[in-house]
């Protein structure tokens, strides 16, 4: 019996903090079809590098130096539709969940939560499926 090849979820990580980003790196990486394609530290950067991996998902810190992650979200999904965002942020009012997803974000993961939630928010998202943390 053969089994089919799991697609490789090829997942970029936007985060100004280097130790959040190597927690969520190292989160994702147990995950035998994830890997981090690429990695930025800011939303300018972010584009830069979109255009150039074109990753499957984005994990976006909202609160990014520079132009923030609900910017640089709309800027990547106006140029490549079919990425998948992923918003991550210590925040969890109302108001700016609503307003990452109004920019096109599928799902939004509290950093708190990352341990517990990511890999489910990820397969979510990747599915095509909102997923919002739960507070």
């Amino acid at each position: 019996m053969t089994h089919a090849k799991v697609k490789n979820l090829r997942i970029m990580l936007v985060e100004d903090h280097t130790l959040t980003r190597d927690e969520v790196r190292a989160v994702i990486e147990r995950q035998p079809d994830m890997s981090v394609v690429a990695e930025s530290r800011t939303g300018e950067d972010a584009l830069d590098k979109a255009r150039e991996i074109r990753p499957d998902i984005i994990v976006m810190d909202i609160l990014l130096p520079g132009m923030n992650g609900i910017s640089t979200t709309r800027k990547i999904l106006a140029e490549q539709p079919d990425v998948k965002i992923l918003a991550l942020s210590n925040h969890s009012g109302d108001s700016l969940i609503q307003a990452v997803l109004d920019a096109g974000a599928l799902g939004y993961v509290r950093k708190n939560k990352a341990f517990t939630e990511l890999v489910p928010a990820l397969r979510s998202v990747a599915a095509n499926i909102q997923y919002v943390s739960k507070d």
